[in-house]
């Protein structure tokens, strides 16, 4: 189930995530549909804010 605050997979755009705790309060999102995994972060809220954190790129010229 797409959790509103998550961004969609920047992988497969996926929106069936779920938020997993991991180990000793440290959580990361897991994308269902590619089995992608985000990076960890302190809780449920670091992990989201890991999972929606995009590195834009832009263009040199």
């Amino acid at each position: 189930m797409m959790d509103e605050d998550l961004k969609p997979c920047p992988f497969c755009g996926g929106t069936d995530l779920e938020i997993l705790d991991i180990d000793e309060g440290f959580c990361a999102v897991a994308c269902e549909t590619c089995d992608a995994f985000g990076p960890m972060g302190m809780g449920h809220d670091g992990a989201r804010q890991e999972w929606n954190h995009r590195v834009v790129e832009v263009d040199p010229y």
